[in-house]
């Protein structure tokens, strides 16, 4: 079944012995068996004179199943009134999803005619058809004829002979949505929100290539923490590779700030303790003057235990003494014995603090290191309780009274305990991902 679903205009049916459009679709693409026509208050004020709609389309579709949609609609000329006009030909087209659907681009105001587009950029399967005025210009300055005149120019319209031209053409609207789509998806991705930009892809595969989908699932899995999906969908893109952090600490890191820099502080709070944890326990193992193994908690066969280092009390007290009776003194407020278990994030700072005391009194690089630990377990602390034991979101001003520190602040420190402990800068890739996301958006999809 052929449809025809055109707005009238001034234009429409004929002006000055010519087709109007919506005529010269219905002598190209014709004969139609439903046509809906969508009719403004003059519009319809028009038709209820001289049928000349009517009398027009049913001259190039005798029989045509004709479907009047009054509006009602008295300024045609602001978006907030047209509304009806989408809903129209939602309601036509649930009708008859099969169809063959034609759309009429080019009659009605410049904001019918936009409305209409985009109408055509949301349906991509129907013909969404331009024709051009006889002069291939514009119809300003062609003022329409009376009423009373338009029968008699259906009877000599010049458009009857068969050798006149077609004025029909299917402009390529995919080359708009695409632009528009492109812009919407750039902003997604220079703010981070990868599952949106890739929704958008997916819902428009025709317009992109499968790389750019891939680059944006990869980076969907990356900051999700499944690096080993993000690489089995895409380990490079044109001799790049994607994944270039030797470890997972640095990816790790990288999705902390990730969350920073979104603004997602609850997250990145969270966060906070692995990262802390593995920087606290690399630098006590480099350590010359201080053995960390020697703490390390003995299962009953009198083996080290191999996974999650967990101190021993005993094993402490054999290896350093002293370290033990700070430990458990009340400067550190452990509350008692130490306990065996997990080697959590404020006994490795006591035991900086222990150390930076004594053999590491005068080493630049411990103090500077200790004096970072510290508040940084400060804002683990009270950071993570304040975000455990409410149900709002952690803004930037209660982050500051909790800790003293903005989000930046406490990154900036992150990220020279990361150099010092490390001996190198944690580079930041997302933005090289998203200049290869942004590079494949504008590549052309496979025909």
């Amino acid at each position: 079944m052929k449809i025809l679903f055109t707005p009238a205009g001034d234009t429409d049916p004929v002006r000055g012995f010519r087709d109007g459009a919506i005529l010269h679709i219905l002598r190209h693409y014709g004969p139609m068996e439903k046509v809906y026509l969508f009719l403004t208050k003059q519009m319809e004020e028009k038709e209820k004179e001289e049928h000349c709609y009517t009398r027009g389309i049913l001259q190039l579709s005798p029989g045509c199943d004709i479907h009047l949609l009054a509006s009602g609609i008295e300024e045609p000329q602001k978006y907030e009134t047209l509304t009806a006009l989408q809903d129209a030909f939602y309601k036509a087209y649930a009708e008859y999803p099969d169809a063959e659907w034609y759309l009429n681009i080019s009659s009605g105001t410049p904001q019918i005619k936009t409305v209409m587009t985009l109408l055509g950029m949301d349906y991509p399967k129907a013909h969404t058809i331009q024709v051009a005025t006889p002069e291939k210009g514009s119809n300003k300055r062609n003022h329409p004829e009376e009423t009373k005149d338009l029968i008699e120019m259906l009877g000599e319209n010049e458009d009857n002979d068969p050798e006149s031209p077609n004025r029909c053409s299917e402009p390529d609207l995919s080359l708009l949505k695409k632009h528009g789509l492109i812009l919407q998806i750039t902003s997604l991705v220079g703010s981070f929100e990868y599952e949106a930009a890739l929704h958008l892809v997916r819902q428009n595969r025709s317009l992109f290539t499968k790389d750019t989908e891939k680059l944006l699932t990869h980076a969907v899995y990356r900051e999700n923490l499944q690096w080993k999906k993000a690489n089995q969908v895409m380990t490079s893109w044109k001799g790049n590779i994607l994944l270039q952090s030797p470890d997972d600490f640095t990816e790790y890191f990288q999705v902390m700030e990730l969350r920073q820099r979104k603004k997602q502080l609850p997250e990145f709070i969270v966060k906070l303790s692995p990262i802390l944890t593995a920087l606290g326990i690399k630098y006590l193992q480099e350590l010359s003057c201080f053995h960390l193994e020697r703490c390390r908690e003995e299962d009953r066969w009198g083996k080290k235990q191999t996974k999650e280092f967990k101190i021993g009390r005993e094993e402490t007290k054999r290896a350093y003494p002293g370290l033990l009776t700070f430990l458990e003194s009340e400067e550190t407020k452990l509350k008692g014995s130490l306990k065996d278990g997990p080697l959590y994030f404020d006994i490795m700072v006591y035991i900086c603090k222990w150390l930076k005391n004594g053999p590491l009194s005068n080493n630049k690089k411990h103090l500077e290191l200790t004096d970072i630990f510290v508040p940084l377990r400060k804002v683990e602390k009270n950071a993570r309780n304040s975000v455990a034991h409410t149900i709002t979101n952690l803004t930037e001003e209660q982050l500051k009274k909790e800790t003293g520190m903005n989000s930046a602040e406490i990154l900036r420190l992150l990220r020279r305990a990361a150099f010092l402990v490390r001996g190198k800068e944690i580079s930041w890739s997302y933005d090289r991902l998203n200049g290869f996301i942004r590079e494949s958006l504008s590549e052309n999809p496979e025909s």
